[in-house]
């Protein structure tokens, strides 16, 4: 079981190696043991992704479980409230899968620079470790891996700054106080808006297990 029972839910705008802008949120729940005595890592249990070329690179190089979604986007982070919507890949879906709403907690609120190393020094390890992914469907995108892969990541952001995320979900009547969406993660959440972030990834080390 993971030690904290709500998700890291990033969305970032990044790019491929084509240099093609793509949207991306990940699903980062917590730590898992890895099989054969290798310890407690962090795991990505999902990223949703609007790209197809990076979908099967994350796949395949890091055994990151990418699927396809389509991103939505109404307001402008200068002007809060700015909402992002997921929806299935299937243009003939009009209900989000998935809603968030981010404001200011105040404009007195200051930004300050962001490193995934200030983590690395409290204690919390940087790297993480993915299992073999099952083969979907179609299988020129959701490719399968056989490995396990463990590799260490780090993002940095010379702007970060403290954000309310409202969870409320299309189409539900949610009370502040009752869960949404994630079990454990109430409507309200206090989140980190990372402006001009910069996400790198290392080659992955194979796992015997």
């Amino acid at each position: 079981m993971p030690p904290f029972q709500t998700p890291a839910s990033v969305k970032l705008a990044d790019e491929a190696s084509s240099g093609a802008p793509y949207d991306e949120m990940i699903l980062l729940p917590g730590n898992f043991e890895v099989p054969g005595g290798h310890g407690s890592y962090t795991r990505i249990t999902r990223i949703y992704v609007s790209q197809r070329d990076t979908t099967y690179n994350g796949r395949k190089n890091w055994n990151i479980p990418k699927h396809i979604a389509r991103f939505q986007y109404t307001g402008d982070f200068s002007a809060p409230p700015f909402t992002v919507q997921l929806f299935p890949e299937d243009p003939s879906v009009d209900t989000p899968f998935f809603t968030a709403s981010l404001q200011h907690l105040g404009f007195w609120t200051p930004n300050f620079p962001f490193s995934s190393n200030f983590l690395k020094r409290m204690g919390i390890p940087n790297a993480m470790v993915q299992p073999a992914l099952p083969e979907g469907n179609p299988k020129d995108v959701l490719c399968g891996t056989n490995e396990w892969y463990k590799s260490t990541g780090t993002i940095y952001s010379p702007k970060a700054k403290l954000v309310w995320i409202d969870l409320k979900q299309a189409g539900q009547e949610v009370d502040k106080e009752k869960e949404n969406w994630w079990p454990g993660l109430k409507k309200w959440h206090l989140g980190v808006w990372l402006q001009d972030a910069h996400l790198t990834l290392g080659e992955p080390e194979v796992l015997k297990v």
